[in-house]
């Protein structure tokens, strides 16, 4: 990510916005690092006989996002409901190769 200006040393709406354009596209690169992993695990789980949903890894995952967010001063709720949203679409697109 290019060197970033501090949130309290940004002067105008234009910056500030600037700058959170430009972690919008580091969030989206690695958005689609994490897809090519997804369909990676698409290969593994056919091999291993898994099922695109496997629950106890579902809520494995959400409570390490919400203790991530938490430690890092992210509502765990909003971290909750937006990884919530990733791992379902990751289902689904698993879901077109996997049972369920």
């Amino acid at each position: 990510m290019d060197r970033l200006t501090a949130p309290e040393n940004c002067t105008s709406m234009a910056t500030l916005r600037a700058q959170i354009d430009s972690i919008d596209v580091e969030l989206i690169a690695l958005l689609v690092t994490r897809s090519r992993y997804i369909d990676r695990a698409v290969d593994l789980k056919k091999i291993e006989g898994l099922p695109a949903r496997t629950t106890g890894r579902v809520a494995e995952v959400l409570d390490k996002v919400a203790a991530t967010a938490t430690a890092q001063g992210l509502d765990p709720t909003l971290a909750r409901k937006l990884w919530g949203e990733l791992i379902e679409w990751s289902i689904q697109r698993e879901l077109t190769e996997l049972p369920e």
